[in-house]
């Protein structure tokens, strides 16, 4: 019967059909071309401009089909096809638009004219939508011809994404292995997104420095016995644990770098006390950071750590850590950094919760933010603050402290105010504390102002203490003139004035005629 489909012979009467259009559909699998068959099943599809095919559909023939009620159409199937030859005499004379005036729209002017359903307000759109509901494959082929790509696709995607970034024997192998600048061995594995680390057995302990800088890695953990390697950067991931016995499976290491990770407790550096040789380390960038007396219970827990964030640790600030943690008297405040290890990531230290995880301001709280807005005076104490607003955090007294240069900590004074300095000092506050007490003793007894680490030569250059990590000087001596210590802050404001926005640049610019 003519009324039969025959998808053999590409008949389909009273039916709208449908078939991929290459390369579009292999990425978007709903967009395809669209035609309607006559009473006899003759398909007529708007292919090309001032063109209606007919009998021979463009872009293959038809893989989905939905077949029409000729009840819904007033007249039968002579108003049917009546309907279907007006609409292709009026797209014969168009162009075709691919987005506004296509194949779906000669379909939807049929329709209209023979008022399917008692509608007359079918579009493309519409048409686009019910193919794919009431549509039928006209077998297996006709589906792999609209999925099959787009299927392909996807698997290349997720085997990329979630299996290819494994630290795999061949990627450690394939990875670049060279001897830096400082004659060192080192593997290169930056940039591979990798998120567990495994497979380090393979490096066969031959290597002085690892890097694994931006990656995906949460976890310092799963690391075989590596007696050589001395050296670990672990820069832009998102580590927040690491592994207890890594002094055990690290006996050699000396420096972790760990820059803007995940860091967020106090006790969670605890493990690092087992890295008896470990000298510098950096957490800058993670959420620890903004803890209360970060610096000291680091100098305290880790001995033998020489340089924190680039800062060398001083002898002063070893006896302050060692009086607030150590004996009976620091037992409270060790209890205390236990707690808030423990402590839920909503409630902590006592803090209000709200609905949302974010803190409930106090009056005091919003006083301390201001204090501290109105005291941020370079660009990096401007970032450092907004760092500590982000966190959840309140900024205490002498929040930037850690920011100011070494001259400039000899002058803060106990209630975070700046105190002058005078040039007829014989050496600034800073340089005491680099110095023990017998020293400083038997150089003043004499008359001498002390030598001491980074401190200038004859020549007016300064003398660097210790390899290359310790990058921060013990500047402060009296011959430098005042104008001399103020030309960093000076660079720094200038340099916030061209990368701040126009309202952050007035209050700078306030702050700075202040």
């Amino acid at each position: 019967m003519a009324s039969e489909i025959d998808v053999a012979r590409h008949r389909f009467p009273f039916c709208i059909v449908w078939t991929p259009l290459p390369v579009l559909t292999w990425i978007f699998p709903l967009i395809g071309h669209m035609g309607i068959g006559t009473s006899k099943g003759i398909i007529r599809d708007f292919s090309g401009s001032y063109y209606v095919s007919e009998d021979d559909m463009g872009f293959d023939w038809p893989t989905m089909y939905w077949k029409l009620s000729v009840d819904s159409v007033e007249g039968g199937a002579e108003a049917y096809d009546r309907a279907i030859r007006e609409a292709s005499d009026e797209y014969k004379s168009r162009m075709h638009n691919l987005c506004c005036d296509n194949c779906h729209s000669h379909v939807a002017l049929a329709l209209n004219t023979m008022k399917y359903d008692n509608h007359d307000r079918w579009n493309m759109v519409k048409l686009g939508f019910y193919i794919q509901v009431y549509g039928k494959y006209t077998g297996i082929g006709g589906f792999l011809k609209q999925w099959g790509f787009f299927l392909l696709i996807c698997v290349v995607v997720i085997t990329l994404l979630f299996i290819m970034v494994r630290l795999t024997v061949e990627l450690i192998d394939n990875a670049p292995q060279f001897i830096n600048t400082v004659r060192e061995r080192e593997l290169n594995l930056r940039g591979y997104k990798i998120p567990v680390i495994e497979n380090m057995g393979v490096t066969k302990d031959q290597f002085d420095v690892i890097d694994l800088t931006d990656n995906d890695v949460k976890r310092l953990d799963n690391l075989p016995l590596l007696k050589r390697i001395h050296t670990l950067y672990l820069h832009n991931n998102r580590v927040h644990y690491i592994q207890p016995d890594i002094g055990e499976k690290l006996p050699n290491l000396k420096i972790l770098a760990l820059t803007n990770n995940n860091i967020t407790e106090l006790g969670d550096i605890d493990p690092l006390a087992n890295c008896k040789k470990l000298e510098y380390i950096t957490f800058i960038g993670n959420p620890i950071t903004h803890k209360t007396n970060y610096r000291n219970y680091i100098i305290y827990k880790l001995p033998s750590v020489r340089v924190i964030d680039f800062k060398r640790v001083r002898l002063a600030e070893r006896e302050a850590a060692r009086k607030m943690f150590k004996g009976k008297k620091g037992q409270k405040n060790r209890e205390a950094i236990k707690r808030s290890t423990n402590a839920p990531a909503d409630i902590e230290n006592g803090e209000t919760s709200r609905v949302n995880g974010s803190v409930a301001l106090t009056p005091e709280d919003r006083v301390k933010i201001q204090n501290a807005i109105a005291s941020a005076r370079s660009l990096a104490e401007v970032e450092h603050l907004q760092s500590i607003l982000a966190s959840g955090r309140v900024p205490e007294r002498g929040w930037n402290k850690q920011m100011l240069l070494p001259s400039d900590v000899a002058t803060v004074s106990q209630d975070g105010g700046f105190v002058p300095e005078t040039e007829d000092s014989e050496y600034s506050a800073a340089a005491r504390d680099s110095v023990t007490g017998m020293e400083l003793e038997q150089h003043e007894q004499n008359g001498n102002p002390p030598q001491y680490g980074n401190a200038p030569n004859g020549n007016g250059h300064r003398e660097a203490d210790g390899d290359g990590m310790d990058i921060e000087d013990d500047s402060g001596s009296a011959n430098v003139s005042p104008v001399r210590r103020s030309l960093p802050y000076f660079l720094a404001a200038t340099e916030s004035l061209f990368r701040m926005a126009p309202l952050e640049m007035c209050c700078c610019s306030y702050r700075m005629l202040l």
